[in-house]
């Protein structure tokens, strides 16, 4: 598979005052009519319920689709055939048939990403694709699916504000309204404090329903995953329910032993993620923090909880254009080189914060 080191994807804008992926799909004959899919959007949780709920599906269907970012090790991560990472040779074949279209309508980085999976999910006739947001849900390119049987709503905080704007009705108006008309939203239980919010904001005629944590996982944050994936599955006639029982993607609270000590890999990077981590950890006593984030981050709110709850926080910068500098942040605790201190650190490790942070120490530790 293609290493997410290696250049693949034109570099584009991420963000712009116009989209054009909707004029791409016209010229296609709208051929993401073909597929059906469920959306899954939220702040927390997209990766581990759109994982959870693809292995449940395949109970039922013969063909799905699984489209998620970021990638984490390769690229080849984000489209996902029963959850078989794309070939190399057909992600590159995919990838120029996009090029037909990337400078013409000037598509950006996430657009060229969606391009792909509809094109590779309409060739390979799936028969379900359950298609995780990047950022928000309306102005999201994975709002341009438009056959829909059902949304799904994850964990929602604080994150993208920029984008998605500065108060939480905000942000749940953006995510709930890629609800298509006449379908079904299922919202996890972590948002129960957001019920007349939700209700409130949604525009089109969509039946909302709540679901109940899974109090059978073994990881506090992933209860709302799990239950509103049952939820789903329920509502499709599937009753195997094994796909609950998975370990979730990479970086999810990913456990690993290292030199005789115990580390924790996990991709909370906003406070409502770091505060889901923080219920996960038992004997906070024994742990010590290393939190590594980019620039635009709730920073001294994440840090006063980890200070709060454990007693040795450090923080650090990585090799990203993104990266924050710490040299800006006021903590006492600073980690020039993380690979020198996971190697001298005598203490359980978690390492946590941006999912661009986190591949960077799986990859270190699994080469090691």
């Amino acid at each position: 598979m293609i290493s997410v080191d290696k250049f693949l994807i034109p570099i584009q804008q991420r963000f712009q005052n116009e989209y054009n992926l909707d004029k791409v799909l016209k010229a296609l004959n709208n051929i993401e009519k073909n597929i059906p899919v469920i959306n899954v959007v939220g702040t927390n949780g997209k990766g581990s319920t759109s994982f959870f709920l693809s292995n449940g599906l395949k109970t039922k269907y013969e063909k799905v689709g699984l489209f998620i970012s970021p990638a984490f090790l390769y690229h080849n991560e984000r489209i996902q055939i029963n959850n078989e990472p794309i070939s190399d040779e057909d992600l590159k074949k995919y990838i120029l048939k996009a090029n037909n279209f990337i400078k013409k309508y000037n598509l950006t980085f996430f657009e060229i990403w969606t391009l792909i999976a509809i094109m590779y999910f309409n060739d390979r006739n799936v028969d379900i694709a359950v298609i995780e947001a990047g950022i928000g849900g309306i102005k999201d390119s994975t709002n341009l699916f438009s056959n829909q049987i059902a949304t799904i709503l994850t964990s929602v905080s604080f994150d993208h504000t920029e984008i998605l704007g500065n108060n939480i009705a905000d942000i749940i108006y953006q995510k709930v309204n890629i609800a298509k008309d006449n379908t079904f939203l299922f919202v996890s239980a972590d948002n129960e404090k957001y019920k007349s919010i939700i209700k409130d904001s949604i525009m089109n005629n969509v039946k909302i329903i709540y679901s109940e944590k899974y109090e059978n996982a073994k990881i506090e944050y992933q209860k709302g995953n799990k239950g509103v994936v049952k939820t789903v599955l329920e509502y499709l006639g599937v009753e195997d329910f094994s796909c609950l029982e998975l370990n979730t993607l990479k970086g999810r609270f990913t456990e690993l032993e290292y030199n005789n000590k115990k580390i924790i890999i996990d991709g909370a990077h906003n406070v409502d993620g770091i505060r889901a981590l923080i219920s996960s950890i038992e004997n906070k006593e024994n742990w010590t923090i290393l939190y590594g984030a980019i620039e635009g981050k709730e920073h001294n709110k994440i840090l006063e909880l980890l200070d709060e709850n454990f007693e040795n926080v450090n923080i650090t910068t990585f090799d990203f254009h993104k990266a924050w500098d710490t040299s800006l942040i006021k903590h006492s605790n600073k980690v020039k080189e993380w690979k020198e201190f996971i190697e001298l650190s005598d203490k359980n490790l978690i390492i946590c914060g941006s999912l661009y942070f986190v591949p960077l120490v799986y990859k270190y530790l699994i080469k090691k």
